[in-house]
């Protein structure tokens, strides 16, 4: 299967192909052999976290967003903006997502050329942290990490929060990031506290607070007579000033999986910075944070400060593809169409053999009193066939967020290894009540379950299902869940991203011998 497109990143199983090569990507590209190479198809494989895996024949400009849509088609699973493509190196234990513009051959034949004795694979794997920040920065940006001082004058607003969002959808900047974090010094390979400070596309370091603050007000007025050091980490005697510790657009930014055990730092929640080109562990700059809370702000916050307004225009790009593989040119003679939510709110009448609207505002009525009457026998039907029954036959069955046989920790497990924003959550049986289900969601870094409770209406004549023992009623785990997606309700966060159990069997036949990385 072939696909042209404008992205990046892919995965090869094996990089025993190319000989030893010491010259730069530049000195390559224009060499006659790297010219005729970078012309070729090649077969990549991308694996999926349960170690079953697709193969791709990509070409020169297939890009990661096009590249994620084919996997997901072959992988028969539905099109999502959170899918990317994962870097993950095997040993290091460093982990980068690949964004929807990088161009898949590009980083393929980069990791070629300078990193083919270190084992490595690319991973298809949903990253809900990838534009959540767009819609909810709040979640992202702790108030003691952020300087929106400066924007205060541009973009007058009430609260940090509204502030925060109108700079990210309008401007797609990054604010002035900073925080206390550990830094691993270049030369002595030991760890030392460091404030860390992110302006513009640059990361700068100091080892007094007084400094970073110092450098913030300077900023505000534009003042540019800081002394700045861009050479290296300071030994003792320099640390009176603000050095530059990296130029983001010279680097590759990953996640260390756990910086403990990989990397021997003081925290596991670690970042390492690495230049394309370079595979020596010796020259990875390495930060570890004191908590995952500060580790996502830095990741993402990087990501702003090297990509900019690229970000936006690659969500926008995903989100106007979806709408125009969703319309029907039968249907609309252009492509300005009523908002859903009110075409969802037209009375229609299907009794003939066509459709039509019904103008008549009594008729209308009348149609959604008989439709709901229609749902008070069927509720009625289920009252009689006995609780567990009506549940067990119920809508819930065929949703991809419903996990049947799921014990409490394997539930746990899952929302905690996935559960990267706010929100993320499934629905499975309870184990300790028969007829009863839980809510597994994840909401500031803990996991939570929540009893979801059939209750029986006996002045509505129905079974009926509650978070909050019976105040607020639903008809079915269906509604219950999308009714929590839109309102936060009982719950401390509202409903985001649901988890799908990993696909086996025949969901997964195309399965060879897994090569060897």
């Amino acid at each position: 299967m072939r696909m042209k497109c404008a992205c990046v990143q892919a995965a090869a199983a094996s990089y025993e192909r190319l000989p030893s090569v010491s010259a730069s990507i530049g000195d390559l590209a224009h060499s006659p052999e790297e010219k005729e190479n970078n012309d070729k198809e090649e077969m990549l494989v991308f694996y999926n976290d349960d170690d079953s895996y697709q193969t791709v024949l990509a070409e020169q400009n297939l890009c990661c967003s096009d590249l994620c849509a084919l996997l997901a088609v072959k992988n028969r699973v539905a099109k999502d903006v959170n899918w990317t493509i994962v870097e993950h190196w095997v040993d290091a234990g460093l982990e980068r997502s690949l964004e929807d513009h990088e161009e898949v051959m590009a980083v393929h034949r980069e990791l070629q050329a300078f990193s083919r004795h270190l084992p490595k694979r690319f991973v298809f794997r949903k990253d809900f942290r990838k534009y959540e920040f767009f819609s909810n920065p709040q979640q992202f940006f702790p108030d003691d990490m952020v300087d929106l001082t400066a924007w205060n004058n541009l973009f007058p607003t009430n609260g940090s929060t509204t502030l925060l969002q109108t700079i990210l959808t309008t401007t797609a900047e990054c604010p002035p990031i900073f925080s206390q974090v550990w830094v691993r010094d270049l030369h002595k390979q030991v760890w030392a506290k460091a404030f860390l400070m992110l302006k513009d596309r640059n990361l700068y370091l100091s080892f007094k607070v007084q400094i970073v603050a110092k450098f913030l007000r300077h900023w505000r007025v534009r003042d540019s007579s800081l002394v700045i050091n861009q050479e290296r980490i300071p030994d003792d005697g320099e640390r009176g000033n603000l050095q530059l510790f990296a130029r983001l657009s010279d680097y590759n930014v990953y996640t260390t999986i756990n910086a403990k055990n990989h990397l021997r730092a003081p925290t596991e929640f670690g970042i390492c910075l690495r230049a394309p080109g370079s595979d020596d562990p010796a020259d990875l700059r390495c930060l570890a944070c004191e908590n995952e809370r500060a580790r996502t702000c830095w990741l993402i916050a990087m990501r702003l400060a090297k990509y900019g307004k690229q970000l936006r225009e690659n969500y926008r790009a995903f989100k106007n593809k979806q709408q125009m593989e969703t319309l029907n040119p039968r249907d609309y003679s252009s492509y300005t169409v009523p908002n859903e939510s009110v075409r969802s709110r037209v009375a229609m009448d299907f009794t003939g053999s066509t459709g039509r609207i019904v103008d008549d505002p009594k008729e209308a009525r009348a149609i959604a009193l008989a439709e709901g009457n229609t749902w008070k026998k069927k509720l009625r039907n289920i009252s009689k066939m006995g609780v567990t029954q009506g549940i067990e036959s119920g809508v819930h069955i065929t949703q991809p967020w419903f996990h049947s046989g799921m014990t409490r920790d394997q539930a746990t497990q899952l929302v905690n290894k996935h559960g990267t924003v706010d929100g993320v959550f499934l629905v499975r049986d309870s184990r300790t009540t028969a007829g009863q289900f839980v809510l597994t969601f994840k909401c500031g870094g803990k996991v939570f379950h929540m009893i979801i409770v059939p209750v029986s209406d006996p002045v509505r004549g129905g079974v009926f299902y509650s978070l909050d023992n019976g105040a607020t009623k639903f008809y079915d785990l269906l509604q219950l869940v999308e009714f929590y997606q839109l309102n936060a309700g009982c719950l401390p966060t509202r409903l985001t991203h649901y988890l799908v159990e990993s696909p086996t069997g025949p969901l997964y036949a195309d399965k060879p011998t897994v090569p060897s990385v």
